[in-house]
């Protein structure tokens, strides 16, 4: 300071630069008690300031001016007090070390030591923080410090990029004033808190600026938002703070959902269209088609880009791992439909089978048939419920996986009704196998070998058994390999059927597989269709195409033996007729009555083709395909030795292959009656109350009916009466033939045994059609590409994938996802 002053002014001046006015010596003593000690008032100071600031009393005019001049009004003064401030400052301006110095009013150093004990600021002491500053005064040089070899002092000029900045000349350090005020959560940056700031050699700065980071904080932003919200209640722009901190609380919380809305309905539609999420890392970014739909709705959507802008790297919630567990999510809330669905419905029955996915993991692919909906909207259906892994093939293993698995899933496996499964020895063997350990616990689960691989294992050995059939299914194999190995043959054979005047819906010839149902019928209709234009280009490529001209050449003397055009024409004409069940046994709303009675008149009608003209009209026409490519009808010559080929001696070709092809393929004749043999196990009994059967249902045949599903039976005691009832309903009139036409138009309240029972009997299984194509939905899901996935991820997608049509609760997902652990993110659920 410069200049000499009288040492009452001096005294006065410093009790005026420490307490912010010109007093007398006993209000100078009565404020630094006041500020000092935690303000002590007078009696009459006391209760004025109390009712002021607690109740918003009335002040006396000259309290509430002096008031409103220092606290509302951001700390104006007269200008005696200002001239005294700026006096103060100067003094402050002159010390060495920036601690020596004594407290200002508006120092932030006055309140820190408050917040660091834990104790609550009063409302006034938050209004002086968040408005006042303390301003240095003309001339006044700011203390240096020795930082990385260099003097450095405080810039100014910082608190006008940072207005939250507020600088402390007693300790020459810079706090945070809206810290000070609502800052509780602790971080990096808290010495803008605790000891203040005063590193100014990295204050600010694209890399090592600690400033910057401080006001992106989490701390620093959430108590920016509760020192705007206060200062707007102090201002009278808003009612009441608690009300403003609650309805900025939801408001953060409802955009946090609608951003995760966002995010899982990208999920679900990748699903359910099967769009692979991830794609190639492209440094530390991934390039995926989940990535890549995210950003694209964040182009539409405020709140998912707001969210994606300002969440954490870590919290941004689109990583893998999320992804992985809304996935989950998605699957549980389907799978919950489903099994409530099943549980409403009550008996149901079990479908299984197992393949190899393409990493080498054995998939047992877990099925339920039941009846759903009641009246018209009774259906039969076949949903899947998940993959499971097997560690082992074994039968114990795999009947342990199915009960255990129904169980956790919330199934009530006292009512399972019904075992589809293949005819493997693992799965249907009665002395250990699945079927039968199943129903060693639960006896009333009929078992029942699928009906489709029944009806394929009829085509493979009718295909297989006669040597002449085998050889000719094996020629036309190699043809249909032939042309698929290579786009330009099988363009060439496309063209030349063209220009014959042919269309078909399928291009080439296709392959044949033994676990395909009806592809050696697609294949042997597509051969016999072409024949003319395959065996031409087979001979145009035998003389063009050194490359293949063997293969070519070898290809068409098998096709020009009249033996092989003809056995190809007579296994075509059988396999059509087989070919409409493999179409019928594929469909979900088909009873095991129904596939038996439809195979049985399947059977009768090959077998009337031995008397009626079968055979002569399968001759001709192999005859016609014979002239086309210059190839004389003949029979083999006839062998002394017949051990392995049938030959019997006959006069006429067509005798010849008669006696020795046609007739013989009454093999496929007996495998239907063997392996669609009748059946009349009690749970098929229950077919006899179709109304069409009525009249088959003869006492015994109801007695041990009425024995095997007495259990389940609502009013058994009124059993008998019922269908005695139900058979006079239906003495006149038209009869429905199916069981599940029965349920759809007809009202069964007054029948309640009899609805059980068709309910339970539609139940029992058919075929395992369902776990097919969840098979199919695998390997379109994990593909070579993908073979990495998880078992839960790959159950997920395939839940979502098979049941397109199935709704998912978005809000029950966000639920769901945000209660299976500990969630940074404020959702707000129960």
């Amino acid at each position: 300071m410069e200049g000499e002053r009288h040492t009452e002014d001096d005294e006065a001046q410093r009790h005026t630069v420490e307490e912010g006015g010109q007093r007398s010596a006993e209000d100078d003593e009565a404020q630094r008690h006041t500020v000092e000690e935690g303000g002590q008032r007078s009696a009459e100071d006391d209760e004025a300031q109390r009712h002021t600031v607690e109740e918003g009393g009335q002040r006396s005019a000259e309290d509430d001016e002096a008031q409103r001049h220092t606290v509302e009004e951001g700390g104006q003064r007269s200008a005696e007090n200002e001239y005294s401030r700026e006096q103060g400052n100067m003094e402050i301006g002159g010390e060495e070390i920036g601690s020596s110095c004594p407290q200002h009013p508006f120092d932030p150093v006055r309140v820190k030591n408050k917040v660091i004990n834990g104790d609550a600021l009063t409302d006034d002491e938050k209004k002086s923080v968040l408005q006042n500053r303390w301003l240095a005064p003309q001339g006044y040089s700011y203390p240096k410090r020795t930082l990385g070899g260099k003097q450095l002092r405080y810039n100014p000029q910082w608190e006008k990029n940072y207005e939250w900045l507020s600088y402390s000349p007693s300790e020459d350090a810079a706090y945070c004033a809206t810290c000070l005020c609502f800052n509780k959560v602790k971080g990096k940056n808290f010495s803008f808190l605790t000891k203040g700031f005063t590193d100014w050699k990295n204050a600010v700065g694209d890399k090592r600026g600690v400033i910057p980071r401080h006001s992106h904080s989490e701390g620093h932003q959430r108590a920016t938002e509760l020192a705007e919200n206060f200062m707007l209640i102090t201002q009278g722009q808003k009612k009441d703070i608690k009300s403003v901190i609650s309805k900025q609380y939801d408001d953060k919380v409802m955009a946090n959902r609608k951003a995760l809305l966002s995010i899982i309905d990208i999920i679900v539609c990748l699903g359910k269209r099967n769009v692979p999420f991830r794609g190639n890392w492209e440094g530390s970014s991934e390039n995926g088609n989940f990535n890549y739909f995210v950003n694209w709705k964040a182009l539409f959507d405020t709140t998912l880009k707001q969210h994606l802008e300002t969440a954490a790297k870590n919290a941004k919630y689109i990583s893998p791992q999320i992804q992985n567990d809304l996935i989950a999510c998605c699957a549980e809330d389907i799978r919950e439909t489903l099994i409530n669905n099943i549980k409403t419905a009550k008996f149901f029955t079990v479908l299984a089978d197992e393949s190899m996915d393409i990493s080498g993991i054995e998939q047992l692919s877990l099925c339920v048939r039941y009846v759903s909906g009641e009246g018209e909207s009774s259906e039969i259906r076949e949903d899947f419920l998940g993959f499971c892994p097997l560690t082992q093939q074994d039968a114990k293993t795999i009947a342990t996986v199915i009960l255990r698995q129904l169980t956790e899933w919330g199934l009530h496996t006292e009512y399972l009704r019904g075992q589809g499964y293949d005819g493997a020895s693992t799965m249907s063997g009665h002395v250990s196998g699945v079927q039968k350990r199943i129903s060693d616990v639960h006896p009333r689960a009929m078992y029942t070998h699928c009906r489709s691989h029944a009806l394929n294992l009829v085509v493979v050995h009718g295909c297989s058994d006669l040597p002449i059939v085998r050889n000719t299914m094996s020629i036309i194999e190699e043809i249909a390999v032939f042309f698929s190995g290579s786009s330009a043959r099988k363009g060439a054979l496309e063209a030349e059927t063209c220009k014959e005047g042919q269309t078909t819906k399928k291009s080439g010839i296709p392959l044949m597989s033994d676990t395909r149902w009806s592809s050696r019928s697609t294949t042997l209709s597509a051969f016999v269709e072409k024949f003319t234009a395959v065996h031409f280009v087979l001979e145009k490529m035998g003389v063009e195409k050194p490359s293949v001209s063997a293969k070519a050449a070898t290809l068409r003397h098998s096709m020009e033996s009249f033996e092989t055009i003809i056995t190809a024409v007579m296994v075509n004409e059988i396999l059509g007729y087989i070919h409409p069940l493999t179409k019928l046994l594929q469909t979900t709303n088909l009873d095991i009555l129904t596939a038996y009675e439809e195979a049985r008149n399947m059977r009768q009608v090959i077998a009337n083709q031995r008397e009626d003209k079968g055979s002569r009209l399968c001759f001709e026409k192999a005859t016609a395909l014979a002239n086309s490519i210059g190839v004389v009808p003949a029979k083999r010559r006839v062998s002394v030795r017949q051990t392995y080929r049938a030959n019997v001696t006959t006069e006429s070709v067509e005798d010849h292959y008669r006696i020795n092809l046609f007739y013989p393929l009454d093999h496929i004749t007996a495998q239907l009656d063997e392996r669609f043999a009748k059946n009349n196990k009690p749970p098929i009994l229950a077919s006899y109350l179709v109304p069409s059967s009525l009249k088959y249902l003869t006492p015994a045949r109801e007695d041990e009916m009425l024995r095997w599903y007495h259990e389940d039976l609502p009013d058994q005691d009124t059993a008998r009466q019922e269908i005695e009832r139900w058979r006079h309903k239906f003495e006149d009139g038209p009869l429905p033939s199916f069981a599940l036409e029965v349920l759809q138009k007809h009202n069964l309240s007054f029948f309640p045994n009899i609805k059980c029972m068709l309910k339970i009997f539609l139940t029992l299984p058919v075929t395992t059609c369902a776990c097919e194509r969840s098979f199919s939905a695998m390997r379109r899901l994990k593909t070579w590409l993908r073979s990495t996935m998880s078992n839960d991820r790959l159950t997920g997608l395939a839940m979502m994938h098979v049941h397109q049509k199935v709704e998912v609760d978005r809000e029950n997902i966000l639920r769901r996802w945000d209660a299976s652990g500990h969630r940074r993110i404020q959702l707000a659920f129960d």
